[in-house]
């Protein structure tokens, strides 16, 4: 079922999310088990350890997972040494960049300009990850006037480099699922006055009613799988009704067999 969306023809619409190759090391043997992409990262400038562990905790009757990794990896330099060497031939490869956890936000733009300017050259797609709830701070860039700062920069910086480059690569936003109906308005608003090129949603939750009483479900953390799937697609709905054509929305999980 080839698919063509933000200017890219992917081979099947079913692509694999950030967070399980977070450096890229393993991009060929993803792509050869016949995803029509794969979504490396989430990647920042400097690497980091991410939080203590234990992290990660399933709930396998509940057909889910929290994890609190924070954004662990090795660097964006290791990141693109992984991607030259990657042979790339059944698929597509987006790169979802973040910031460190010591960057404040008032500087965090510069950790996205610095990793876009890094991965543009060997990425398919760029992500700007701003909403992983285990980076302290971080869903608070998606308040409007942050937001509109944040991306305005990011959209003059890729349209700087498609033309240092020679071609354009698509940039999306991922977004959270623990927005509400007005905040979910406000980044429609500033998506399609940015003009990005698409909007992923959604990213883990915080919620944990459809896990209440689980021994893990006092874990700090993202909540993952099936009990997301409700609530991440009427994010989904509700940013597609308001988002422009030309804007690609891109939906995460509800593929569980």
């Amino acid at each position: 079922m080839p698919v063509k969306a933000f200017g890219l023809e992917f081979p099947n619409p079913v692509g694999l999310a950030a967070g399980l190759d977070k450096n890229g090391e393993h991009i060929d043997a993803l792509l050869s088990l016949g995803f029509g992409f794969v979504e490396i990262g989430t990647v920042t400038p400097r690497p980091q350890a991410g939080n203590p562990k234990p992290r990660m905790f399933r709930l396998p009757e509940h057909e889910a997972v929290i994890n609190r990794l924070g954004f662990n990896n090795l660097g964006v330099d290791a990141l693109v040494h992984n991607l030259e060497r990657a042979r790339r031939k059944h698929g597509l490869v987006g790169v979802n960049i973040g910031k460190n956890k010591d960057t404040p936000n008032e500087d965090a733009v510069k950790d996205y300009l610095y990793c876009l300017e890094r991965v543009y050259p060997l990425a398919d797609y760029v992500t700007v990850n701003i909403s992983s709830p285990n980076t302290q701070g971080l869903r608070d860039l998606q308040q409007e006037a942050t937001l509109w700062a944040l991306v305005s920069e990011l959209r003059e910086a890729q349209e700087d480099l498609a033309a240092q480059h020679g071609h354009r690569i698509p940039m999306l936003v991922k977004v959270a699922p623990d927005l509400s109906e007005d905040e979910i308005d406000s980044i429609a608003e500033v998506m399609n006055k940015a003009r990005v090129d698409g909007v992923i949603a959604t990213n883990t939750t915080l919620d944990r009613f459809p896990v209440e009483g689980h021994r893990h479900a006092g874990e700090a953390g993202g909540l993952s799988g099936r009990p997301l799937y409700g609530r991440s697609t009427a994010v989904l709905r509700r940013l597609r009704a308001r988002l422009n054509d030309n804007v690609t929305t891109v939906g995460v999980g509800g593929i569980l067999s």
